[in-house]
C-alpha cells in the first residue's frame, strides 16, 4: 500500500477532524477530511476505537465538502473457483441500498481503482480470505466503486488514497473509513462495527437524521457575505507559493512529491506578466527536477514520488498527468526556447500515442498499471523492478495492464494539450487527432438537456452532467476554436456553457454544483456541493468565453462564481485561485492579423502570434476581402500587405509586418502595462 495513503488517526470521536496530507498543498483541496463549506457535521460512534490491534487505522468520518454502471474492470482474485467463494460485490445503486435497508445491514464500500497496486494486493489477500468473504456476503452489503468511473462518489467517499474502505449506514452516511486492510484487521473491524451498530443503532440513525436537517439549514442560509475580490489576493498567493517552494529539489513540498501543474502555470504566467525572473526560475527549476519521474525508456510520467528528490516513484501512468505535464513543458519551451523542454514534451506524446491511444478511434485510454500482474506462466513483477529494465526485457515479460476505458474529462484534457502542442511544436498530426477526438466525443456523448456523459458502458453513454467533464471539454473546445478559427467549436462550447448554467449553476448564490441536483440519489450524493477546484476552473472557462465572444453574460457568471468561492468556507488552492483572480483583473493581450487568408505572410504572422508565449492572449485573423477589419469599435488600418497589431482594451501597437518583430512588440506592450501609471 502507498505509505502516504494510510490513514493515521486513532481513538477518534465524533466531530474530530483528521487531515490526511496525501494531496498536494497547492493543486488539491488540502485534504481536509471533514471540513464542510456549510457546517462541520459527522455521523459517528460515541466510542473510542476498540478494534483489537488496529486502532491506528481508524477515524470517525462524515460528510465531506471537498467535493469536488457497468461491472468494474477489477481483476478476479487469483485462484478463484467453485471451491473458493468470492465476495459478491454490488454496484452502487437501487439494489444495494434497497437490500441494506430491507435487511438492516451496514454497507461496506470499497473505493478502488484499476491501476491501484494496494487495491490489487487486497484483492489477492484480504478479499480471498474465506472468513472475510463469509462475513461480507452474509452480514453486510459489499459495494465496489471504481474511482475513475464514478468521480462523484470518489469526491465524497475517498479518504486520503486508494483503496478507501468505508463502513456506511444503510442510508449511505459514513461510519468509519480506512485505507488498505490486512485480513486480521478487516475481520476485527467487521465484527466490531456490526456489534456497535446493533448496540447503538437508534442513536446513530438519530444523528444521521439530524445531520441532514443541519445541512439543509446551512444550504438555505447561503454563503457568508462581506468578502470582495481584490487584486492583492494574487500577490498573497504568489508569496505563499514562494515560501512553500523547495529550492533544492524543486516542487512545493518536502515529501512525498506530487506534480503541481497549476502552480507551474501560475508562476510562469505571473512571472512573465510581472517581469519576475525569480518566479520564472521556480517554475523552470521544478520542471527540470521532476524529470526524475519520467520513464527513460518509453516516456510518460509516473504518478508521484515518495522522496523529496523525486526518487522512489509510484509507477502508475495516468492520462491526466501526461496531459497536464505536456501543457507545462510546451509552455516552458514557448517561454525559453530551451530544447530540453521540447524533447520531454515529444517523449510524452510518443508514450501516449504508443500505449494510451486507441488506434481505431483515436480516443485515449485512462491509465496504465504500475506493476506487471500474474499472467500464464509469468509471475508478478513490481514496477520498481520492471521499469528499471530496457525495452527488450520489458517486452519479453509483457507490458503492465492498460485500462482501455475512455472518459470524457481526461480525453478533453489531452485534446487541449495536443492542440496547444501542435502549434508550438509544429506537430500538425496531433492537432488533427485532437480535433477528431473532440468532434467524436461531442457527437456521441453530448445531450442538450443532460450535458456530457462521463463514459460509456455496453448500454451506451452514462453519468451525464458532471461539472469537471463540462469544464475540461469546454476549455478544449475553445482551444480548438483558437487554433483553427472554425466557428463550430465555439458554438459547441457555448452550447455546453448554456447547459452547464442551466443544470449545474446555483443562480441564487453563485457557483456550480458538481452534478445535477435531482431526487433518487443515495447517501452523500444528496449533498449539494460546489467543489472549489472545478469552480475556479469554471471561472477561467467563462472568462475565456467572454473574451472570445464579448458576451457580458459570461463575465457575470465568472464573477458570481469567483465571488462565491472567495466567500465560501472552503480552503482555496493557492495556484488555481491566484490564476483565476489574476485573470479576472488582467485584460488579455489581443493580437490582430490582417491579410488575405491565402497569403503566405499572413499565415506566417498568424503562426507566430499563436506560437508566442503570452498566457491568455487572443489571436484573431481578419481578411479584408470579407469587409473592413474591425475588432470591437476599432477599425484596423490595412495597406494591401499582411500586418499584425498588438493591442489591449485601450491601445494598439504600431503595425508589425515581420514575424520576428512580433515578440518585441508584445514585450513593449507588456512594459507599458507594467507602468504604474497605466495600472
Amino acid at each position: 500500500m502507498d505509505r502516504n495513503d494510510r490513514i493515521k488517526g486513532v481513538n477518534m470521536f465524533p466531530q474530530t477532524v483528521q487531515c490526511i496530507r496525501h494531496c498536494s498543498p497547492l493543486d488539491q483541496f488540502w485534504c481536509t477530511i471533514i471540513k464542510l463549506a456549510f457546517v462541520p457535521v459527522t455521523v459517528g460512534l460515541n466510542h473510542s476505537c476498540r478494534i483489537r490491534g488496529s486502532c491506528r487505522l481508524w477515524m470517525v468520518a462524515g460528510l465531506s465538502m471537498l467535493l469536488f454502471v457497468s461491472p468494474l474492470h477489477a481483476e478476479r482474485p487469483h485462484g478463484e473457483s467453485a471451491d473458493h467463494p468470492t465476495v459478491q460485490w454490488h454496484e452502487w445503486g437501487n439494489e444495494a441500498f434497497g437490500r441494506a435497508q430491507a435487511e438492516d445491514k451496514l454497507i461496506i464500500l470499497d473505493l478502488t481503482a484499476v491501476w491501484c497496486h494496494a487495491c490489487h494486493v487486497m484483492d489477492q489477500t484480504t478479499y480471498v480470505n474465506p472468513r472475510i468473504v463469509q462475513l461480507l456476503n452474509t452480514k453486510f452489503i459489499p459495494v465496489r466503486v471504481d474511482t475513475d468511473q464514478r468521480p462523484d462518489l470518489d469526491a465524497r467517499y475517498r479518504a486520503g488514497g486508494w483503496p478507501t474502505t468505508n463502513v456506511l449506514l444503510p442510508t449511505g452516511e459514513i461510519l468509519f473509513q480506512a485505507n488498505a486492510l490486512g485480513s486480521e484487521e478487516m475481520e476485527a473491524m467487521l465484527l466490531e462495527v456490526q456489534s456497535i451498530y446493533v448496540t447503538d443503532k437508534a442513536a446513530l440513525l438519530k444523528e444521521a437524521s439530524q445531520l441532514w436537517d443541519r445541512v439543509q439549514e446551512q444550504v438555505e442560509a447561503g454563503p457568508s457575505k462581506g468578502q470582495v475580490l481584490q487584486a492583492a489576493m494574487v500577490k498573497q498567493s504568489v508569496e505563499m507559493m514562494r515560501a512553500q517552494f523547495d529550492p533544492v529539489n524543486g516542487g512545493f513540498r518536502d515529501a512525498p512529491k506530487f506534480f503541481e501543474p497549476d502552480a507551474i502555470q501560475m508562476v510562469l504566467a505571473y512571472g512573465f506578466f510581472e517581469d519576475d525572473p525569480g518566479l520564472l526560475k521556480i517554475g523552470l527549476d521544478t520542471l527540470k527536477k521532476q524529470v526524475g519521474l519520467l520513464d527513460p525508456v518509453w516516456g510518460g510520467f509516473y504518478r508521484y514520488a515518495e522522496q523529496a528528490d523525486w526518487s522512489q516513484p509510484h509507477f502508475e501512468k495516468m492520462l491526466s498527468i501526461q496531459a497536464l505535464n505536456l501543457r507545462n513543458y510546451v509552455e516552458a519551451f514557448q517561454l525559453t526556447g530551451d530544447l530540453q523542454y521540447k524533447r520531454i514534451a515529444l517523449a510524452l506524446i510518443e508514450y501516449v500515442s504508443r500505449f494510451l491511444t486507441d488506434p481505431q478511434t483515436g480516443l485515449m485510454y485512462e491509465s496504465q498499471d504500475a506493476d506487471v500482474r500474474k499472467t500464464k506462466g509469468i509471475g508478478s513483477m513490481s514496477g520498481a523492478e520492471y521499469y528499471s529494465l530496457n525495452e527488450n526485457k520489458r517486452l519479453a515479460i509483457g507490458i503492465p495492464n492498460v485500462d482501455q476505458r475512455v472518459f470524457t474529462g481526461s480525453n478533453a484534457l489531452m485534446a487541449w494539450a495536443y492542440l496547444h502542442a501542435s502549434v508550438v511544436l509544429e506537430q500538425v498530426e496531433i492537432g488533427d487527432l485532437a480535433l477528431q477526438m473532440l468532434s467524436r466525443l461531442f457527437e456521441q456523448r453530448f445531450d442538450k438537456n443532460k450535458g456530457l456523459a462521463h463514459g460509456e458502458t455496453g448500454e451506451g453513454p452514462n453519468l451525464y452532467g458532471l461539472l469537471s467533464d463540462h469544464i475540461l471539454f469546454g476549455q478544449a473546445l475553445l482551444e480548438a476554436f483558437r487554433v483553427t478559427g472554425r466557428s463550430q467549436f465555439l458554438q459547441h462550447a457555448e452550447a455546453l456553457a448554456e447547459v452547464s448554467r442551466r443544470i449545474l449553476q446555483d443562480s441564487a448564490n453563485g457557483g456550480f454544483f458538481d452534478h445535477p441536483q435531482m431526487p433518487g440519489k443515495f447517501g452523500l450524493l444528496n449533498f449539494p456541493t460546489k467543489p472549489v477546484k472545478e469552480n475556479l476552473q469554471a471561472v477561467l472557462w467563462y472568462l475565456d468565453l467572454f473574451h472570445l465572444t464579448e458576451n457580458q453574460a459570461y463575465r457575470s457568471i465568472a464573477e458570481s462564481t469567483l465571488q462565491a468561492m472567495v466567500m465560501s468556507r472552503q480552503p482555496l488552492p493557492l495556484a488555481l485561485s491566484g490564476l483565476a483572480i489574476d485573470q479576472w483583473f488582467r485584460i488579455p493581450i489581443h493580437i490582430a492579423v490582417v491579410g488575405n487568408f491565402d497569403d503566405a505572410m499572413t499565415k506566417v504572422l498568424m503562426m507566430e502570434a499563436q506560437r508566442m508565449f503570452c498566457p491568455g492572449k487572443i489571436v484573431k485573423r481578419f481578411d479584408p476581402k470579407e469587409g473592413p477589419p474591425k475588432w470591437g469599435d476599432i477599425i484596423l488600418p490595412y495597406e494591401e500587405r499582411p500586418v499584425a497589431f498588438v493591442c489591449t482594451d485601450r491601445m494598439c501597437s504600431a503595425p508589425v509586418f515581420h514575424a520576428e518583430d512580433m515578440k518585441k512588440s508584445v514585450a513593449d506592450m507588456m512594459a507599458v502595462l507594467r507602468d504604474p501609471v497605466q495600472k
